[in-house]
């Protein structure tokens, strides 16, 4: 984890969160459907996941979440421990379809189900936060892509 007085890019922070974007594209590709996977559309996903972490306002909700994930991870709250991901635990939805709507508007939030649920590539190895904070990232990309 990062030490919490050095600064960086968002990138510095995905990365320190074990999160790459090339990991990202790759996830995205694996629920794409009507659509061939062709290395285009592959770059296509990567340019939009790259101007989305532009926005200042998914740069702040990634941010919060990759800070709770750390928070959650290190028993920083007392009495809150979510190791088993709690259904009871709902923010962190919260927080991935405000991404995924942040980046492509209430349609997102139905793809951002999809990504969520299926945990496709790097989603489904992270934490109970940064799963659904990049699913959500990841689907309101791919439904931005989609409306061109």
């Amino acid at each position: 984890m990062r030490d919490n007085n050095l600064s960086g890019s968002i990138y510095d922070f995905m990365s320190a969160a074990g999160v790459e974007v090339p990991q990202l594209v790759e996830a995205g590709l694996e629920l794409l459907v009507g659509v061939e996977k062709s290395r285009e559309f592959e770059i296509k996903l990567e340019s939009q996941i790259r101007k989305s972490l532009q926005d200042i306002n998914v740069i702040v909700l990634i941010m919060a979440g990759i800070r709770v994930e750390e928070d959650l991870f290190n028993h920083r709250i007392e009495g809150v421990d979510v190791d088993d991901d709690p259904a009871y635990l709902y923010s962190d939805e919260v927080l991935g379809m405000a991404i995924a709507n942040q980046i492509a508007g209430t349609k997102a939030i139905f793809n951002f189900k999809r990504y969520d649920e299926a945990k496709p590539g790097i989603i489904g190895t992270l934490g109970p936060m940064l799963d659904d904070v990049f699913a959500g990232l990841v689907a309101g990309c791919m439904s931005k892509i989609f409306e061109e």
